[in-house]
């Protein structure tokens, strides 16, 4: 039995030894290698934050919300995501996507993002502005500095803060 139990013990030893000595990034192509490598530093996000406070003030808010955006990686065909920088206050439409996920980071201020339910209050081939549709059913959460959001594709979600407060945050859209 004392032998069985070494055998069974070396055996393993010698399969997890080969398992390690294996490369896990053995095969993965390096040629040709993306060059988009981009590093966003503190100084960048203030540069950002700013042109955005100023498009806000300005009134180059979409569909006449307080809602203005700087596309800091825009879309490609040879990615699948792309990386915004968006600022909004007060009220903003509630939103859906067929193909692609949002992944949020909020850098400055705080809001509510509702996640789920179904939009109400939306008439269907009416223009965008100047509608408030709503969210009826969504599950709503606090945002802070720092947290992170995962919103599915197919799933309506909205994000608003008070009349007098404003959100900042980075979206990685993730498309499929």
């Amino acid at each position: 039995m004392r032998y069985l139990y070494s055998l069974t013990i070396l055996m393993c030893l010698g399969t997890a030894a080969i398992v390690f000595a294996q490369d896990v990034f053995e095969g993965i192509p390096v040629e040709p290698r993306p060059s988009e490598y981009i590093h966003w530093d503190a100084d960048d996000y203030a540069g950002f934050k700013s042109d955005l406070e100023q498009d806000l003030a300005d009134g180059n808010g979409i569909w006449d919300t307080k809602f203005v955006y700087l596309n800091a990686l825009p879309a490609a065909e040879h990615r699948s995501h792309n990386v915004q920088i968006i600022h909004r206050s007060g009220y903003t439409q509630p939103e859906i996507h067929a193909d692609k996920w949002d992944i949020y980071v909020i850098l400055d201020g705080s809001g509510t993002a509702r996640i789920g339910g179904e939009r109400v209050d939306f008439i269907e081939g009416g223009p965008h502005e100047g509608q408030s549709p709503r969210l009826e059913g969504a599950q709503e959460y606090q945002v802070v500095v720092g947290d992170m959001l995962h919103v599915p594709a197919r799933v309506w979600h909205q994000m608003v803060t008070e009349p007098d407060t404003s959100i900042t945050y980075t979206l990685i859209n993730v498309i499929y």
